[in-house]
């Protein structure tokens, strides 16, 4: 992660630091368990916030990629997964990310903790 941070975001804007009991507080609500490895890193480094960098990147190499343009705050993952449910994001996705067109990444709900789970896009 923090070889990401360093390439794809601009050094006057930090991540922004999550708190363990924010992680807690969203796993409560959603009823789900974030993957170990996205916990670790986001208590670690904070929630990058990607420049259009990335973007002109993936184009300009022509990549078979998505863009990252928003880690969500913990606070968000409620209210956007809430928010998309609502629009036919089913169920069993919880949000944690979105692109330059606020398409989501999602990971599946999960009970236990779990080091890696899958990453899935929603459009």
């Amino acid at each position: 992660m923090s070889r990401f941070i360093t390439q794809w975001t601009h050094p006057s804007f930090a991540p922004d630091p999550v708190a363990e009991s924010e992680l807690e507080s969203t796993e409560g609500r959603l009823e789900t368990r974030l993957p170990a490895e996205y916990r670790e890193a986001v208590l670690q480094f904070g929630l990058p916030r990607p420049t259009s960098a990335l973007l002109e990147a993936i184009v300009d190499q022509e990549l078979r990629l998505r863009d990252v343009s928003d880690f969500l705050s913990p606070s968000e993952i409620v209210s956007v997964t809430e928010d998309w449910r609502e629009l036919g994001l089913p169920e069993q996705f919880v949000a944690f990310a979105t692109d330059c067109m606020g398409n989501l990444f999602c990971f599946p709900k999960n009970s236990e903790a779990s080091d890696e789970l899958p990453v899935y896009y929603f459009n």
